[in-house]
């Protein structure tokens, strides 16, 4: 999987991690409490920390686009619906609002044939 839009760029490894990396994506890290202690040094357990912002609406939004189409070819849009909606986090309640019909529309556990199917009978 990869992304690529002139400056932003992102993409998962053989490991199953996602980096993102933006030309112009220094988000301060740096300076926020997660990273570093009180007196600001980076803690122990943090000397890998980094942080990268890109734009939502123009990056993220598209990219996100792009993950859901594979979620559905590969018939794992409702194992990850029910995952994410678990884990909560910001977004959490726009999702388990929309669980139901994410999962009506686009199956839970569908089969890449089943997918084909439903995307053929809406044309």
């Amino acid at each position: 999987m990869a992304y690529l839009r002139g400056d932003y760029y992102i993409w998962a490894d053989g490991d199953d991690r996602i980096h993102i990396w933006a030309a112009d994506g220094a988000d301060g890290w740096e300076q926020s409490g997660w990273a570093v202690d009180a007196a600001g040094r980076r803690s122990a357990n943090r000397g890998n920390a980094g942080g990268v912002a890109i734009p939502k609406a123009m990056v993220m939004d598209e990219f996100v686009v792009m993950r859901f189409a594979q979620l559905i070819e590969s018939g794992t849009v409702g194992e990850t619906v029910d995952r994410a909606v678990r884990h909560g986090n910001f977004g959490g309640n726009a999702l388990a609002a929309h669980a139901g019909m994410i999962c009506n529309a686009f199956g839970r556990g569908a089969t890449r044939d089943s997918a084909r199917e439903k995307r053929e009978m809406r044309q």
